[in-house]
């Protein structure tokens, strides 16, 4: 008898920002479960570093998908965590306030409140090897985490400006990973992975007939996306990810956060998509995705 054996190839995950658009990541975790593939690398970058971390951690996609849907499924489920967290969570305000500063999010706080039971306490411990992509604000460039405090890196990576203050790491002020790397492919390809999935969901400004010129926090967020999704197209032109996934989801806000549900449902045609794509690479054909 002939030898039936096949080597499964290696998949590398680069999960990118994007806010609440990022939400579309978890149908493509349910995909690679549903395929009965690990990958063997994970980088994460904003709501990619956070969901990325729990997977990573161990928890299947329908898992983070029912945590999520806990924490976000309702305006009453999010405002209980919000301002009546409970346990471990109440150890850190996840609001900012003070006389002489204004309102913003503590990414630390947030980050706890949003996490499932489960994700491991550190980067290292993972099951899964796992980055996270932020940026140091004064050196101007973006900083792999690949070892610390998991909570503390995630809450560096989903730093957005004026909105959501992380804690210093070493004594520096990071943000959002997304300003440097939006969808950390480069990672995934310097650890050899022979298959790059790349998930991007960092969306475009959507223009709006009822709305006759766009207000300035639209006009700072749509420059922001258009940023983003050029240092993306750039970075995929250098790293040519094998299987590029990038949900229909420009039409939700970045807070649009409490819509998950049509989120998930505006996502769910990638299931298919990326098993169609993965399908000559498990296969042992590859065609370039």
């Amino acid at each position: 008898m002939g030898n039936r054996s096949r080597t499964v190839p290696s998949i590398g995950l680069a999960l990118g920002g994007g806010a609440a658009r990022g939400l579309a990541h978890i149908v493509v975790l349910e995909a690679l479960d549903e395929l009965g593939i690990k990958p063997s690398f994970v980088a994460g970058c904003s709501i990619g570093a956070l969901l990325g971390a729990a997977y990573a951690s161990g928890l299947s996609g329908s898992e983070i998908r029912e945590h999520a849907l806990s924490v976000l499924g309702s305006p009453g489920a999010a405002a209980r965590h919000l301002f009546w967290p409970v346990g471990r969570e109440a150890k850190v305000n996840p609001i900012n306030l003070g006389l002489f500063r204004p309102v913003s999010l503590n990414g630390l706080g947030l980050v706890r409140l949003v996490s499932p039971p489960g994700m491991a306490k550190r980067i290292e411990d993972t099951s899964i090897p796992f980055a996270v992509s932020s940026t140091d604000f004064h050196a101007g460039c973006e900083v792999t985490l690949e070892t610390g405090d998991m909570e503390e890196a995630v809450a560096a990576s989903i730093a957005i400006p004026g909105v959501i203050e992380a804690p210093r790491l070493n004594g520096r002020i990071m943000i959002d990973g997304a300003y440097t790397n939006p969808v950390p492919m480069d990672h995934v390809r310097r650890r050899g992975c022979d298959v790059l999935v790349a998930v991007d969901v960092t969306g475009m400004p959507v223009e709006r007939l009822s709305e006759k010129v766009p207000g300035p926090a639209e006009l700072i967020l749509g420059s922001t996306q258009i940023m983003q999704k050029e240092i993306t197209r750039l970075m995929a032109d250098t790293m040519r990810p094998d299987v590029m996934i990038v949900p229909e989801i420009d039409r939700f806000g970045a807070h649009d956060f409490l819509k998950i549900r049509d989120i998930l449902a505006a996502a769910e045609p990638e299931r298919d998509r990326l098993k169609r794509r993965l399908e000559p690479f498990l296969s042992g054909r590859p065609n370039g995705g």
